[in-house]
């Protein structure tokens, strides 16, 4: 039992020196990256963007606007939302994908069927008048009127 013992003690000190090597190894590569010269200053610099997306946020969606969204929304009489879409037809000088990539990241819902873009479908059409004005701003492109979404 003693020799049992001595193994399983040997065991435990050999795997701790192991662990120790592995340790110390990763914290001499993170010691020698770039992300181990970050300084203070580079964390306040990250910290007061975070800040001013978070005050951009709230100026943009304020409780005062939520509560007029939610007063525009239409209810069918099954109790359902209606929702809204916009139409952009396709031009030759459309490129679906790229509007599409930059309507995704800008937070916008859109796919394309039946050579068109649809923008949405939302249950709020102020939505969708941002995302008209996007399409203008980023593109110079002029969208058809909102139209009420049918499957």
């Amino acid at each position: 039992m003693r020799e049992l013992v001595k193994y399983f003690l040997g065991i435990v000190i050999i795997v701790t020196i192991i662990y120790t090597v592995y340790i110390s190894y990763n914290v001499f590569k993170f010691v020698s990256s770039q992300e181990s010269t970050a300084n203070i200053a580079d964390y306040e610099l990250k910290i007061s963007l975070i800040d001013e997306e978070i005050i951009e946020l709230e100026n943009k969606f304020n409780e005062q606007q939520l509560r007029d969204n939610s007063n525009s929304i239409v209810m069918n009489y099954d109790g359902t939302p209606v929702a809204w879409v916009v139409i952009l037809e396709l031009e030759e000088n459309l490129n679906f994908e790229e509007i599409e990539n930059s309507l995704l990241e800008s937070g916008f819902i859109s796919f394309q069927k039946d050579n068109a873009l649809y923008i949405g479908p939302y249950i709020d059409k102020l939505q969708l008048e941002e995302a008209k004005k996007y399409i203008l701003d980023n593109f110079s492109v002029e969208t058809n009127e909102i139209q009420q979404w049918k499957i």
